[in-house]
């Protein structure tokens, strides 16, 4: 009896830990960039029933992040930005509409984010739940342990579990997708594929990765072959599940009508351009390029599909597309900066993002599951989790306009654990206790900076930048670590301040002005964002412009400037004296300093 509570005490103890972590990060942090724009989404997707704003992924992460927020009744306002897109028949944009939603709430903006943390945290500890389950099933109860224990101390899972965003609903969802179809395919009842189905839909919910899990499915049908036909309803129930979560909103739309952008969607256009309210922010590329259906056959037929979810994939599609005019992320690996990325992004993104003890504990149960026999529990058994993980793996990889992050790839990482789990049945329990403890400590080094993590062998966060950029590192979380340290050093004046996120600097206390960028990243015809001069004093700078990834920089007058590669990397000839979080360097710059990298104090 004593074995039994010992070992549900441990599984509590690390579910405890865990949310722990995650909260305590939640709660350090500022709103990520795509925070920013999900939680006002879901808020507007609850009060008009409407899907159209931010449809870039489905809704239900956002629907689940903006609960408590709604319990918290903030002032949100639909007659600015939201009403004159509908009164001229376009789709809302959700950046005004999110800037919107800072303004009306700025005394309490970071709390209500906090707030929409929450459901995100609890859904990691179901996610956390479901692995336990599934690997004390295949190796027993301190398997189950120690596949749940991974989860507990994997840093890029605790960051994702701490932010508002769709990746940890994903990557939950995903794992309860195919360990539901599982079972149902192991009794084949009514009941089980009706679960499945639901499952699977909430799933394809959450993320447009769960795509992959549809041909999955087929091919997990195909080789275990139910009895009956009962498995025809685990798809059937899903779509029903993904309409309702868009309240039908556009399902049954002829085909031939969408303003699609995609390669996959489109084709070349032949003949005059229509007007196309819902094409306005690709007037160009909707001149060159048509819907593939329309004026076919298939183009009068109705969409299956909620018509935001499928704008909503179409646009992703697209602005993954280097090819196409305007699309394609910038994207970054060992400074170099480019659009369209490299087929190994995803794997040198594993190999300097997961801590070494995982590795360690991946390469022994590889050996365990070669030279022990009795560890092994047969490919029918085990390929519900090799074959998930392979297959995201492999996606991703192929998808090099989305390489944009670990994140991408954090729905596999349930499917690996489990197969780590198998050495609870293989080795002494000191063996993967001691790596769990490295584990542990490795992720407390670093806490609650989670989200910047590198491991040791890439040189930590700190060097991190040397290695990947973008959510691997600087999401725009440090905007209150920023405040924090600007405190410690008693600065109370105004900043030079470069900052990679979309939450304004003033609602965190901070006085600031835009550095000068670099004149030769400057195209002609533009001014640079200051006067151009280098003044004296403190400059705190995104290690994203450090390093040359593109966006945008908010100032102090409320505008949002373009900068190009390098802007601001002329600061990385400087020392930095001190950092916020990892993802902010602090610099202090002299006269002589100014004059040395070329921008006199008093240049105009």
């Amino acid at each position: 009896m004593l074995v039994p509570l010992l070992r549900r005490g441990l599984l509590a103890f690390l579910m405890a830990l865990h949310a722990g972590l995650a909260l305590h990060a939640a709660w350090r942090t500022s709103p990520t960039i795509d925070e920013f724009s999900h939680v006002p989404a879901g808020i507007s997707y609850w009060q008009t029933g409407r899907f159209g704003l931010y449809h870039h992924n489905p809704p239900l992460a956002k629907l689940l992040a903006a609960l408590p927020v709604l319990a918290a009744r903030p002032v949100v306002d639909y007659s600015g930005s939201y009403a004159q897109a509908q009164a001229a028949g376009e789709p809302p944009g959700h950046v005004a509409f999110a800037e919107e939603f800072m303004r009306a709430n700025t005394a309490r903006y970071f709390d209500l984010f906090r707030l929409a943390r929450i459901p995100i945290v609890l859904l990691s500890l179901l996610g956390m739940a479901i692995l336990y389950r599934w690997g004390r099933e295949l190796f027993g109860e301190w398997g189950g342990l120690l596949a749940a224990a991974t989860w507990a101390f994997e840093p890029n899972l605790i960051a994702h579990a701490g932010v508002a965003t769709t990746d940890m609903a994903a990557t939950v969802l995903i794992l309860a997708a195919v360990e539901t179809f599982r079972r149902f395919l192991a009794a084949a009842t009514l009941r089980g594929a009706l679960v499945s189905g639901v499952v699977l839909g909430l799933a394809l919910l959450t993320k447009f990765t769960a795509l992959f899990l549809l041909p999955l499915f087929a091919l997990f049908a195909l080789l275990r072959r139910p009895r009956g036909r009962s498995w025809v309803l685990v798809p059937c129930v899903a779509f029903l599940v993904l309409n309702a979560g868009y309240l039908f909103e556009g399902t049954g739309r002829p085909l031939g009508s969408f303003p699609f952008l995609s390669t996959a969607l489109t084709r070349p256009r032949t003949g005059g351009v229509p007007p196309h309210r819902e094409a306005r922010f690709y007037q160009m590329l909707f001149a060159q390029r048509q819907n593939r259906f329309e004026g076919t056959f298939f183009g009068r037929l109705p969409s299956p599909v909620p018509a935001e979810y499928l704008l909503g994939l179409d646009e992703q599609s697209f602005e993954a597309s280097p090819g196409l005019a305007g699309g394609g992320y910038a994207v970054s690996l060992r400074g170099e900066v480019r659009r369209g990325g490299w087929w190994w992004y995803d794997l040198y993104t594993l190999l300097v993002k997961t801590p070494l003890a995982l590795w360690v504990l991946g390469l022994l149960a590889t050996v365990a599951a070669i030279s022990a026999p009795t560890a092994r529990r047969g490919l029918r058994v085990e390929a519900f989790w090799i074959a998930p993980a392979a297959l995201l793996i492999a996606l991703m990889s192929a998808m090099t306009g989305l390489d944009l992050g670990v994140r991408y790839l954090l729905p596999a990482f349930p499917f690996l654990f489990l197969g780590i789990a198998r050495l609870a049945v293989t080795s002494r329990p000191v063996v993967p206790a001691i790596l769990l403890g490295a584990l542990a400590v490795s992720t407390l080094r670093v806490h609650p900076h989670e989200l910047s993590y590198f491991n040791e062998m890439a040189g930590g966060p700190s060097r991190g930048g040397r290695h990947l950029l973008d959510s691997n590192l600087d999401w725009g979380q440090d905007l209150l670590e920023l405040k924090r340290v600007l405190e410690r050093r008693g600065v109370s004046g105004e900043i030079g301040l470069a900052y990679f996120g979309a939450v304004d600097p003033s609602l965190a206390g901070i006085r600031w002005f835009v550095p000068p960028r670099d004149p030769r990243t400057v195209p002609p015809g533009r001014s640079v964002a200051s006067d151009g001069a280098l003044r004296p004093g403190l400059y705190a700078i995104s290690v994203n412009f450090l390093y040359g990834l593109p966006h945008r920089v908010r100032g102090p007058d409320g505008s949002s400037t373009a900068v190009d590669d390098g802007a601001f990397g002329y600061f990385r000839r400087l020392t930095p004296i001190d950092r916020a979080g990892y993802s902010i360097e602090l610099f202090e710059v002299s006269a002589d300093d100014a004059a040395r990298l070329g921008y006199p104090p008093q240049a105009k």
